[in-house]
């Protein structure tokens, strides 16, 4: 059902919930259409109701402070990259989508010591649901030949010496998909367990003195962009699931609850740096028609249920038939190239992906490069004290994000790689140059306006990381926060590693592998 936090008495406390979760983005949604046929679920949702776009009140407590690196790179980053209202930021994303892979779970030595407390089987039981949330097909990423059929095309001839290999991407761009309050709105809002509460903003979280256990939120409604009504709200168990920054500045204005020994709350932000127009490559003719088309984002429109080696159909002319329109799925697809794992732990770089664009002659093509953050424990979530939002009065994040020379060298690196590919015998290119500067070290970017300059990827990954151990991380891997035993953590702040891909399908699949374990737990 849907409620209007503004309706609540003053002083009120609302309990007899089994699970608050504070967020209404994708995982917070995605939790609570898992948890909604068995346990009593409240959606706390700081933005307005259904369809509304935040205005400027509503956005104020996430305009933050850049550090002076981020600045340089993007001094927007904190209020554009963000959306405070229902859906969250899938109202301005376009579900790209990928799985993790092994790799990025585990430590590569001389790159990163990083990794993950749980293997890639975990999310593998949970990525075929989250794959369904985007109305992707069959979960077969990784067959490569059914997705050529379906772009109409083929990847470059491969060569038993080549360092790069060939992976697909999916985007989905229907609104009524890709936007999980539209897609699942309806069945929220009939639900008899599902409480989503409009309006309402998580101030402070009340714990016991021990800070071992969480007793109450503290929250407050929001009316014409001014603080309003004041309640708490009780539950068994508490989720945050306001994504990668907001959620450790909750943490954080309630005394730094759930932070471990070693100061580690906040630290370790990352996001997959961008460079669009990294280098350009030219051939001396036509690149075939089946490789651009294989590199090339299209729409792609496939039986719904198909087996992983199933030949595809071909869809064609207009569909009037509408019960066999729901019997497809639309979706945008496309390749791009990776590292071979191999290469990466030998050229002790990270994950990367290579998009091409290439040009209606098919001889030329600008390259884009963005790749896996290497961990940063300089890249930091605070609090700056000095400057209060001006809604609520609470100190807004400051965030400093910092890149490595680990960073700088997978781009060179990266890029070479891809030269070396695009000349190799079969593939023929003539000319790769480079045009962005990679020169100086970790600091020195190209800056400024242009195509080719570093850019912040809108994913904020990192801040609350998943460990084994408490002196490790700040969830453990069933995401409960360590030092709290009814706290939990639903967002990409809880990747100990990035990976290239963007980070959405990962995140719902965690969130479905969290929904289950406290259906199970709250028994």
């Amino acid at each position: 059902m849907y409620f209007d936090a503004n309706q609540i008495p003053n002083g009120t406390t609302l309990s007899n919930f089994d699970v608050c979760i504070v967020g209404a983005g994708a995982a917070g949604i995605a939790m609570a259409i898992r948890l909604g046929s068995s346990k009593n679920v409240l959606v706390i949702n700081s933005g307005p109701s259904v369809g509304s776009r935040p205005t400027e009140p509503d956005q104020a407590t996430y305009h933050g402070v850049p550090g002076a690196f981020l600045s340089r790179v993007d001094k927007e980053f904190l209020s554009r990259s963000r959306l405070r209202m229902y859906g969250g930021t899938t109202n301005h994303f376009g579900y790209w989508a990928r799985p993790l892979e092994e790799t990025d779970l585990r430590p590569r030595p001389g790159y990163r010591d990083a990794s993950w407390p749980i293997d890639i089987g975990e999310l593998n039981r949970y990525y075929p649901d989250a794959n369904q949330t985007g109305h992707f097909g069959p979960f077969n990423y990784d067959d490569i030949d059914f997705w050529a059929r379906a772009l109409g095309g083929e990847p470059f001839p491969p060569l038993p010496d080549d360092s790069l290999q060939n992976a697909i991407f999916h985007a989905q761009y229907d609104p009524n998909i890709k936007n999980f309050q539209v897609q699942y709105g309806p069945e929220l809002e009939r639900s008899t367990n599902v409480t989503v509460l409009f309006n309402a903003n998580v101030l402070t979280i009340e714990s016991t003195g021990s800070k071992e256990h969480v007793e109450a939120l503290d929250c407050r409604s929001l009316a014409g962009g001014r603080p309003n009504r004041q309640f708490k709200v009780q539950s068994r168990s508490y989720v945050l699931a306001q994504g990668g920054i907001e959620s450790i500045r909750l943490l954080k204005l309630s005394g730094d609850l759930g932070d471990n020994k070693k100061r580690q709350l906040g630290k370790g932000f990352m996001v997959h740096p961008v460079i669009t127009d990294a280098a350009r490559a030219t051939f001396p003719a036509p690149v075939s028609r089946l490789v651009t088309n294989f590199f090339r984002e299209q729409q792609v429109t496939i039986p719904c249920a198909v087996a992983a080696n199933q030949q595809l159909e071909a869809v064609t002319g207009p569909i009037y038939n509408v019960e066999v329109l729901a019997n497809l799925c639309r979706l945008q697809a496309w390749g791009v190239l990776e590292p071979k794992p191999a290469v990466m732990d030998a050229e002790k770089i990270g994950n990367f992906r290579l998009i091409f664009r290439f040009a209606p002659d098919g001889r030329t093509t600008p390259v884009d490069i963005n790749w896996e953050q290497a961990p940063n424990e300089k890249s930091t979530i605070t609090l700056d004290l000095d400057k209060p939002d001006p809604v609520f009065g609470q100190p807004v994040v400051q965030l400093d994000w910092n890149l490595l020379e680990a960073d700088k060298e997978t781009i060179r690196k990266g890029l070479a790689l891809c030269e070396q590919y695009l000349k190799a015998p079969g593939r023929n290119a003539i000319r790769f140059d480079i045009t962005t500067d990679l020169s100086g070290g970790p600091d020195h970017w190209t800056f400024g306006s242009g195509a080719n300059r570093l850019q912040a990827g809108d994913h904020h990954m990192g801040a609350a990381r998943m460990s084994h151990a408490p002196d490790d991380g700040i969830v453990n891997p069933d995401l409960r926060v360590h030092s709290v035993d009814n706290l939990y953590i639903s967002s990409c702040a809880v990747f100990p590693t990035s990976g290239y891909a963007n980070p959405t399908l990962t995140i719902v699949a965690l969130a479905f592998r969290l929904a289950d374990h406290l259906n199970q737990l709250l028994a």
